[in-house]
């Protein structure tokens, strides 16, 4: 007989999974990523993120004819920040956005 423990995630008290996805659509996944990369790339802090984030969130919530999601809200800060930060400049944005826009198209 074993004196450990049992699993807490094998007994019965334990709530069911959510098996829901995580994202929408397949842009918000890769959203997510490219965020995620650029932070372990050191092209910005968590902290930074962090903070431009929230305040994305913030300005959205104090317009109340915002509505835009939130992957959309995500996109929008990570532009911003890339923007600040002298990374990428808008018409480098809107130009790589144009191309996946052309590309979608082609795929369907």
């Amino acid at each position: 007989m074993s004196s450990s423990s049992p699993d807490p995630l094998s007994t019965p008290e334990s709530p069911e999974v959510d098996h829901e996805p995580v994202f929408q659509a397949p842009w918000e996944a890769k959203a997510f990523a490219i965020v995620n990369q650029l932070a372990a790339a050191q092209e910005y802090s968590w902290a930074e993120w962090t903070e431009q984030f929230v305040a994305e969130i913030s300005a959205a919530e104090a317009d109340s004819a915002d509505g835009r999601t939130y992957y959309e809200r995500w996109v929008d800060a990570c532009e911003k920040l890339l923007i600040t930060k002298g990374i990428l400049d808008t018409q480098s944005i809107d130009q790589r956005i144009q191309e996946l826009l052309i590309e979608q198209e082609h795929q369907h």
